[in-house]
């Protein structure tokens, strides 16, 4: 499939398990995906409740080692003034010379995550509508192009705030959202240009997907306005067993929960190349263009992280480009 793109999570949990020399490879890492063929590298945000590396100076550091990798935050929590984020978003678009992805979205509802927005001075409760804020914030003052803006919200206010340096894409970086709640999916296909959830299964993605895309049509927007992508965790492994060994290994370090619950939440599967393609294939016939892997190791290590990222850019690569 032509048009399909293959993008891999960067491991930045791993720096806070492994305590490695992972943070100061992350360039090497970002150029060997490049090297391997994959189309664009993205990184999460959880400074304390599923603590790791900070996905935007993750994706500065591999902006330096890479030409051709899109970048993407997958994704940015509502912690920052919006005025602050537009400026590091503006920024890191322009270290990369446009090849910058915000993905956006609100924290997963947890106790933990709960007491990270409290340590930040936020109330949790409030977070879709400063989110939504957030965005309109940073579209304008990248629209804006250098000229004062002004904003009047429920949470945030602006008074001739005029952003420099410019982003290097006219119009600021592409703005994915990953929610799939029924007023989350119209608002993707109406003021956003991507959908990047992590449904648990392709036919829940479809349904998703179909809502999105008809209101992208009603707003009146063209087809390409809008990217469908899916964040799913693949273990690629010959031996399907062990695959499948890796996954429960990986979530119970990185979740502390067990696959079964982790799959209730998120899109999981461990498998041989050819089954994990077949996977992937389903969430493509329902609408993906952009799939989005994080791989699961059997230790959150920086080596390990190296092996994945090998097998599946040499086993399972070639596969989807031939779908």
């Amino acid at each position: 499939m032509t048009d399909l793109k293959v993008g891999i999570v960067l491991p930045g949990r791993e720096c806070v398990i492994d305590e490695g020399p992972y943070p100061a490879n992350l360039a090497s890492i970002a150029a060997l995906a490049e090297e391997s063929g994959f189309d664009s590298i993205w990184a999460g945000e959880s400074p304390l409740a599923r603590s790791r590396m900070n996905p935007l100076l993750a994706l500065a550091a591999a902006a330096t080692a890479t030409e051709r990798l899109q970048l993407g935050t997958a994704v940015l929590m509502p912690l920052r003034p919006p005025v602050h984020l537009a400026h590091e978003l503006a920024c890191l678009d322009r270290i990369s010379g446009g090849r910058l992805i915000a993905g956006i979205g609100s924290g997963f509802a947890s106790p933990g995550t709960e007491r990270e927005f409290a340590n930040y001075g936020l109330d949790f409760t409030t977070r879709f509508g400063r989110m939504r804020e957030t965005v309109e914030i940073c579209q304008a003052l990248w629209a804006a192009r250098g000229e004062p803006v002004s904003y009047e919200g429920q949470h945030y206010r602006l008074q001739d705030a005029a952003l420099l340096p410019l982003p290097h894409q006219p119009q600021g970086p592409p703005l994915w959202i990953a929610h799939s709640g029924p007023k989350m999916l119209r608002r993707a296909g109406r003021r956003f240009d991507g959908w990047m959830p992590t449904s648990t299964t392709p036919e829940k993605y479809g349904e998703g997907w179909d809502q999105v895309d008809a209101a992208r049509q009603e707003a009146g927007r063209p087809a390409e306005a809008v990217t469908g992508a899916v964040y799913l965790s693949v273990a690629v492994n010959r031996d399907r067993q062990r695959a499948e060994d890796t996954l429960w290994s990986y979530f119970d370090a990185y979740y502390g929960l067990p696959l079964t619950t982790m799959r209730t939440t998120q899109g999981i599967f461990g498998g041989t190349p050819q089954e994990v393609a077949d996977w992937l294939n389903r969430y493509i016939r329902n609408g993906a263009r952009h799939l989005i892997l994080r791989l699961p190791t059997d230790e959150l290590t920086e080596a390990g992280y190296r092996t994945a990222l090998r097998r599946t850019g040499q086993e399972l690569l070639p596969i989807l480009r031939g779908l």
